[in-house]
């Protein structure tokens, strides 16, 4: 399919087996970058409102301005690019790792790149194209993909809104039957969490058949890597990636130190006080430039997350690498029954509301529950809202909502949208 469009697909990811075998400091990937940003600026200074109201061809990077969600979702038309009409392009809609609701979008050619990263980094998790890929997530964040496409990827998509003991037992029962011949696993971490947890006290899955396991989203404990490594039989990696721009990097031989994706994208590590580039091994705010979505350019796009660049050498070259990486880590939460609840289901129902700039769901005792909201304007879907969480919660849950005027960020920079006030351990 992809030879009959164009070959796109195969030919980005040719592009990204070329840059991997490049030292990040070689002339030949610095000077594809240097050319695909000084098109993407000149692109986008003359066919964006708010970079053409602020900036000029010639800028250096580093005189660009730092953009974030928040800035973003006010001047959203202002950051559309008039080449494109808005209804030919792709959307897509993420909570974000701080708990901010965002809808951004990309124009084909740059969602082709990004199914040309998932079968590159996938393919070094032990995927080819063609062999059963199993992906755990929230039901309601599957995107609208229907049945037969997903058969024609080979492509299962399971539940994991509850992951209890019940509900991960009739899980990996049709892990066991799905996996038959070889499969690779694309699961939150949260959700890998929750079923180490449950081979410690129950046993490993040795039914499973799986030649990889992908953790997404959250930061993956070593603990956990360990624990899914031996029951399974195979390495697990940790993926760093966003659905406003796609996969930023992915860790290799050392757990959760993500070599870059630097044919895609300019990660730069600036100061926790001010937007001051920051040096190597210090730790900072993540902002990245995509290199190749020209529907809605993102230059210096602060991400939320926090962490740190390095060098490690992989396969006999010097990759940049973020390290010491502490954005994404979710507490865990209960239904007022006890059982643990997929965050990620809380996240997708709070999507719903576009009104919602910011928000933050607290577990303060077994029963009580918080909800923080900054909105926008006057927000009249508080009683939808709390009847669509108090289902997920059960029957007993108490539920309140606080409008606030900020959430703000830990001592780190950044913010957790979902805590849980219960005694640890």
């Amino acid at each position: 399919m992809d030879n009959l469009r164009g070959g796109q697909v195969r030919q980005a990811c040719r592009e990204l087996e070329r840059f991997n075998r490049l030292d990040a400091d070689d002339p030949k990937l610095i000077g594809q970058r240097k050319m695909a940003l000084r098109k993407l600026l000149a692109h986008a200074v003359t066919t964006t409102a708010f970079y053409g109201s602020c900036c000029e061809e010639g800028l250096q990077l580093s005189d660009l301005p730092v953009v974030d969600k928040a800035l973003i979702r006010a001047n959203q038309d202002r950051f559309l690019s008039s080449a494109y009409k808005r209804e030919d392009l792709i959307t897509m809609q993420t909570s974000g790792s701080t708990g901010t609701p965002f809808t951004c979008y990309q124009d084909r050619s740059k969602k082709l790149r990004v199914n040309a990263e998932v079968i590159y980094y996938s393919a070094k998790a032990g995927y080819r194209v063609g062999k059963k890929l199993i992906t755990l997530q929230a039901v309601a964040a599957g995107g609208g993909k229907l049945p037969f496409s997903q058969w024609l990827q080979n492509r299962a998509v399971l539940d994991v809104t509850a992951v209890d003991d019940r509900h991960l037992k009739e899980l990996l029962g049709r892990l066991g039957v799905l996996s038959r011949g070889g499969a690779v696993l694309l699961a939150y971490a949260s959700t890998l969490e929750a079923m180490a947890d449950y081979f410690k006290r129950k046993g490993p899955a040795n039914h499973c058949h799986f030649e990889g396991v992908i953790s997404t989203s959250e930061l993956l404990p070593d603990e956990t890597r360990a624990t899914l490594e031996e029951a399974f039989q195979c390495r697990c990696n940790s993926r760093y990636s966003n659905q406003e721009n796609g996969i930023l990097g992915q860790d290799q031989a050392v757990n959760n130190l993500f070599i870059l994706n630097e044919g895609h994208y300019i990660v730069e590590v600036l100061s926790l006080a001010d937007d001051a580039i920051i040096g190597d091994e210090e730790v900072g705010r993540i902002v990245v430039t995509d290199l190749y979505n020209y529907a809605m350019p993102m230059i210096r796009y602060d991400t939320g997350d926090v962490g740190a660049l390095t060098w490690v050498e992989q396969d006999g070259v010097r990759k940049r690498a973020l390290g010491q990486f502490s954005g994404r880590k979710i507490d865990l939460v209960y239904d007022s029954r006890g059982r643990p609840l997929s965050p990620h289901q809380i996240s997708v129902t709070l999507r719903g509301f576009s009104e919602i700039k910011q928000f933050q769901f607290v577990q303060e005792s077994e029963r009580s529950y918080l909800v923080k909201l900054q909105v926008e304007g006057s927000f009249k879907g508080e009683a939808d809202l709390k009847a669509r969480l108090l289902a997920l919660l059960g029957d007993g849950a108490e539920l309140k909502v606080a409008y606030v005027d900020a959430i703000p960020p830990l001592g780190s920079g950044k913010r957790n949208y979902i805590v849980s006030k219960l005694a640890k351990g």
